[in-house]
């Protein structure tokens, strides 16, 4: 797996704010993107979604080379 920039988004923390990437453990994990504002009570009361996991044989980060 490998990860590549969009060429529409300027600012690559905003978009990488809902996918974190692993590559000791060759993992990606997706959050909500709808919840990337600061928890209130309410969202702490509510049932968050859980994040999707997924396991590769091997991931590569944006700044790795080819």
């Amino acid at each position: 797996m490998r990860i590549c920039p969009s060429l529409e988004i300027v600012d690559s923390s905003e978009s990488m704010s809902f996918l974190k990437v692993d590559t000791r453990k060759k993992q990606l994990t997706l959050y909500d993107p709808s919840l990337n504002t600061q928890p209130t009570s309410v969202h702490r009361r509510a049932v968050l979604p859980a994040p999707k996991m997924f396991a590769f044989d091997a991931v590569f980060a944006q700044d790795a080379s080819q």
